[in-house]
């Protein structure tokens, strides 16, 4: 039960990935628990809102709150000051990389980079993945703007196979994205920057992750990154609306830092919640859930 004399935030350590009609939140442990949730819209909504800590006198209208405290969703304190200590200690003690081995629990992942500054961060979690051995083949795909954040020198020098220009020919594929997205059996998109959000509800095959997208029914998981007055546009929110709807995995962020807010004191940056702060590791996790998740639907 909601308490009014409480306080209420999401718990920066539970990534909380919402679909068509359901979402799946995976904890510290990797332990992932499933909701049936017909307004995702909503639920997304409120996490949004409870990034922040919020009085209980505040949720007690929103029934959604009582499914996230059963679920574990949500930390409670007497005061907001311990909560955000809470919080700030996550930001503080994370982990930079995952590099121990284990079989392989996908057989053919791509990843997809996009315009956003965070593009330039995600070298640790490619190369983890990589290095681990969580897949058996692993594709990273950069756009056209992802480009001015990362470079494909850098991963091709691990090892790991690149691709951009839809046109390009290598190792015997010869039409990219109907090569890519026929033998994928996840899409990672990450971090997803406003614009690649539009482009992915649209179907637009203007580029490579476009054309993939449109052309796999593997599952595709897309990890928004932006400036939080962005993610809270209209708009925007209908796009993320949509690729749920349509049965894309959209993962809710949370706060991180950001490039503009150090620069110049802007409005802070939000991104997948455990892709920075639990590390490597929480991605494995929350790629496990949403295969596991997706093969249940597709059998069902």
């Amino acid at each position: 039960m909601i308490d009014e004399k409480r306080i209420y935030m999401r718990d920066p350590d539970v990534i909380a990935v919402g679909t068509s009609g359901h979402y799946l939140f995976i904890d510290a442990s990797g332990k992932a628990t499933g909701i049936d949730m017909p307004d995702a819209g909503a639920c997304s909504m409120l996490m949004r809102d409870l990034v922040e800590p919020t009085a209980g006198s505040k949720l007690r209208e929103k029934p959604l709150v009582e499914r996230l405290l059963e679920a574990k969703v949500l930390l409670e304190g007497h005061d907001a000051a311990t909560l955000l200590e809470r919080r700030d200690h996550v930001f503080t003690d994370n982990r930079g990389y995952h590099f121990r081995r284990g079989e392989p629990r996908c057989a053919h992942l791509v990843v997809a980079l996009t315009g956003s500054v965070v593009s330039g961060l995600m070298a640790p979690f490619v190369l983890s993945l990589a290095y681990s051995g969580y897949a058996k083949q692993l594709d990273l795909v950069l756009t056209e703007t992802a480009l001015r954040f990362a470079t494909r020198d850098l991963f091709e020098a691990y090892g790991v196979r690149t691709w951009s220009d839809p046109f390009e020919r290598r190792d015997g594929i010869r039409v990219a994205h109907v090569s890519l997205g026929a033998s994928a059996d996840c899409v990672l998109v990450m971090p997803a920057s406003a614009a690649s959000l539009q482009r992915l509800a649209e179907a637009a095959c203007t580029d490579l992750l476009g054309m993939i997208a449109a052309a796999t029914k593997a599952p595709v998981i897309v990890v928004p990154a932006m400036n939080s007055v962005m993610w809270s546009n209209p708009a925007v929110r209908r796009n993320a609306e949509r690729l749920r709807d349509d049965g894309l995995y959209v993962i809710d962020p949370t706060l991180i830092f950001a490039a503009a807010a150090l620069a110049e004191g802007e409005a802070s940056m939000v991104g997948g919640p455990g892709m920075l702060w639990r590390g490597p590791l929480a991605l494995m996790q929350t790629l496990d859930a949403v295969m596991a998740h997706h093969r249940k639907r597709r059998s069902a």
